[in-house]
């Protein structure tokens, strides 16, 4: 087993050794093991008489990074917190040199900022991922930062969402030079004897820092001005308070405002939420409910017909052979056009190099017909009418064939949503096939779960919900302005004109459900939906989209028909009876197998209804509220026409557990 950290001994100067990334543990990060070895090295050196500087270093893969950056700021019982040892290195009696490799981020960065010289290699990068899960870099990182980059360097770099070459951090004063491999660790060693020798402080205060804090106040008071809005701004804010105070408190006093910060906002729904869907996204890596004997066997070749540019450019990349075609000869021609400029633009972007861009051009072959397909690993197709046929004819036996959308004879398929793709297969045992067909499709960057029809299932649960709180007594321009305004991305009858009444009340038929009497009485109206310029809403030329003169009297008369009570909903209420349904939609399909794990279901209502991500998902939000209170809404929307709710949650229940823990 590596050892998580080595100590060494050279000239005076103590090499300390983290295991790298690729050596510990996958996303350990900074965890317990490694801090107290961590410790245990410190310790060593404190107690050596002759010890003229530290050299903090990594191993293979660069610096430790946890699979969630919150990881590393976890207490265990035992061994020192990260912000312990961060303060050890920076109230050492000796200068500490860190060398910086790999991705600098959460523990990284907390400890790099500590110590006294920070030197980096040419191909490091720079990263802030707690802003991502609603917190702020803890553990002395954030404070430091500032002290020394300045207020707006910091602040800027933490929201920005985005990481940084080792080039654009030093600019930033996230570490003060960079050096090329084989250089840094004689450069490392030399600073630190030099400054051990000279007694003075490594660097001299960069401007912006903490030494002119006019500057640094009328910097943080800039980079606020340019902080967006959204979910994230209360984390944003809460960062900016904890920059001001690094530069108006004690450095003492700055890191414990930091720690209450910190602990603020992790206890917060938003971070509760944020964290839960990255869990989930992690999750995704593997696929559920298709459990397999021995490795999978790695895809080396796909045939893809009517599918995606960006997915043959991402496979391309990742050294498979891909062949390409279309039933339109023109988009063939335009795919192999888009190819080629994206690999020559990532080339002129120093992304690959000639070699590679050369390699990946090669394994890209132009397919002109069904019949011109040579032998594959996996095939990837939206067949046209009569398609499918010539596509498996021109295949050898056993290669495996999924199918966009499913349909008759599919052994495999696939539905992709924004960011999500969900598989399926036709054997109750897929065994490996799942597995194959999700390593060929992650390539396209998102989430792939395993499920049949999960996503129309919430879609039609969102739309459904919306036209029950209409019957109830809503009108549909106060459920659209709740749910947008709890931060769905869209209304559901905003959705419902943009997609048109025909394909919404398809989408409910697939789901098994059917509209109520105010879609029935659009359909009767001619109101299918914008292109019509008639829907849910009058669509007038120069006009924004308004409510129909006659919209009133109409849901009134439709309430009385269907012998419905009406009552008032305030927003609250809608918002409610919504994500009631879309999580009774995300059980049943638990329970009937159309889902595997509870996670995805919140990873497919983000993709296929807008959900709010900074909410967690339907699951979460009821695990939040109570499955006792979700039933007994649900029992309630039953006499409206709500499906009744599913066992699953009466097994729960009983059993005093959540959806939650139902995915280990």
């Amino acid at each position: 087993m590596t050892r998580r950290a080595r100590l060494q001994r050279r000239e005076g100067v103590a090499l300390i050794t983290l295991a790298g990334a690729a050596e510990a543990p996958a996303g350990a990060g900074f965890d317990a093991g490694l801090r107290a070895a961590l410790a245990g090295a410190l310790a060593a050196c404190d107690q050596d008489p002759e010890l003229r500087a530290i050299v903090l270093r990594a191993g293979d893969g660069g610096w430790p990074v946890a699979a969630e950056a919150a990881e590393d700021y976890a207490e265990t019982a035992g061994v020192p917190t990260l912000g312990v040892l961060a303060n050890r290195i920076a109230t050492a009696r000796v200068p500490v040199v860190a060398v910086l490799t790999g991705t600098i981020a959460g523990g990284g960065l907390a400890l790099a900022q500590a110590s006294g010289l920070r030197m980096a290699l040419s191909g490091t990068r720079f990263a802030a991922p707690e802003a991502g899960i609603g917190l702020i870099p803890a553990a002395g990182g954030l404070v430091r930062l500032a002290r020394r980059a300045g207020a707006a360097a910091a602040l800027d770099f933490v929201t920005a969402g985005r990481g940084l070459d080792a080039q654009a951090a030093m600019r930033a004063g996230l570490c003060d030079a960079v050096a090329s491999e084989g250089a840094v660790e004689s450069a490392a060693l030399t600073e630190a004897l030099r400054v051990a020798d000279s007694g003075a402080a490594p660097l001299p205060p960069r401007e912006g820092s903490v030494e002119d804090p006019v500057r640094y106040l009328d910097g943080l008071e800039a980079a606020r001005a340019r902080l967006p809005e959204g979910p994230l701004a209360a984390v944003f804010a809460r960062a900016a308070e904890v920059i001001e105070a690094a530069a108006l408190l004690p450095l003492s006093e700055a890191l414990e405002f930091e720690a209450v910060a910190y602990a603020d906002l992790a206890g917060a729904e938003l971070s509760a939420a944020l964290r839960h869907v990255a869990a989930a996204r992690r999750a995704a890596a593997q696929i559920a409910g298709a459990p397999v004997v021995g490795e999978v066997a790695r895809v080396g070749s796909v045939a893809l017909w009517n599918q995606p540019d960006r997915l043959a450019l991402a496979l391309l990349g990742r050294g498979l052979r891909v062949q390409l075609g279309a039933t339109d000869p023109a988009r063939i021609e335009a795919s192999v056009r888009l190819i080629a400029e994206a690999q020559e633009a990532a080339l002129q972007a120093g992304r690959v190099n000639a070699a590679k861009r050369d390699a990946d051009w090669d394994r890209l072959e132009p397919v002109a017909a069904p019949e011109a397909f040579g032998p594959a690993d996996v095939m990837l197709a939206a067949p046209g009418a009569g398609e499918l046929a010539r596509l498996r004819a021109a295949l050898p036996a056993g290669t495996l064939v999924a199918l966009e959308g499913g349909g008759a004879g599919a052994e495999l398929s696939f539905v992709r949503w924004p960011g999500l793709t969900e598989i399926w297969a036709a054997a109750p045992e897929p065994g490996a096939a799942l597995h194959r067909l999700a390593a060929v499709l992650r390539a396209e960057g998102g989430a792939v779960v395993h499920a049949r029809g999960l996503g129309g299932q919430l879609e039609a649960a969102f739309l459904a919900a919306a036209e029950r709180a209409v019957m109830a007594g809503a009108a549909p321009a106060a459920v659209d302005a709740a749910l947008t305004g709890w931060g769905f991305a869209e209304g559901p009858f905003a959705r419902l004109d943009r997609i048109g009444l025909v394909a919404g009340q398809g989408l409910l038929a697939a789901a098994g459900r059917s509209g109520g009497a105010y879609l029935a009485w659009l359909g009767l109206e001619g109101r299918t939906g914008r292109a019509a310029g008639r829907g849910v809403w009058l669509y007038e030329a120069g006009k924004p989209p308004a409510p129909w003169p006659d919209e009133a009297p109409v849901l009134e008369a439709l309430r009385v028909e269907a012998g419905v009570a009406v009552r008032r909903l305030g927003a609250a209420e809608i918002v409610a009876r919504v994500l009631a349904e879309i999580a009774g939609a995300g059980a049943a399909a638990l329970q009937a197998g159309a889902a595997h794990r509870a996670g995805d279901v919140d990873l497919a209502a983000i993709a296929a209804t807008g959900f709010p991500r900074h909410r967690g998902g339907p699951l979460f939000q009821a695990d939040r509220t109570g499955l006792l209170a979700l039933r007994k809404r649900l029992r309630a929307l039953v006499d409206e026409g709500a499906p009744e709710p599913v066992t699953l949650l009466d097994v729960l229940i009983r059993n005093g557990r959540r959806f939650g823990e139902l995915d280990g």
